[in-house]
């Protein structure tokens, strides 16, 4: 009568390839928003340079974000195993990269967010965080 077909959605133990997509998209992110982080670096090292005002917040504003995008990369390695403990990082990462460097982190945070609330949406509803 029925098929023995696997279905695979999202939630589900066959669905790790849901951990992967999370993975890809964080780390992917994570790598745009140590980017954003360097220019931050980049542009606070040649406003001190030059003397200007307010410059040294913003070298600190750019450590403060390589910070993040780390925690970033480490939330998207964490997501293979433990999807949801991931995506909360993921998610800690991009909100912390706004916070610190806001149009050097913008696009890493965007795909930050993404990748975290995927690893939400797409985790099972149940007590397990697998």
């Amino acid at each position: 009568m029925g098929s023995a077909r696997t279905q695979c959605r999202l939630g589900e133990p066959q669905g790790r390839n849901v951990h992967s997509i999370v993975a890809l998209i964080g780390g992917f992110g994570a790598l745009m928003g140590l980017f954003g982080a360097f220019m931050a670096l980049f542009t606070g090292g040649v406003g001190i340079s030059a003397g200007t005002d307010g410059a040294g917040s913003v070298a600190g504003q750019g450590f403060g974000a390589v910070v993040a995008a780390i925690i970033g990369m480490t939330g998207a390695f964490v997501a293979r195993g433990r999807i949801r403990t991931g995506g909360a990082l993921l998610l800690a990462s991009a909100a912390m990269g706004i916070l610190l460097a806001l149009w050097f982190y913008a696009v890493g945070a965007i795909l930050l967010t993404a990748g975290g609330v995927l690893a939400f949406w797409a985790s099972p509803q149940g007590g397990e965080n697998e």
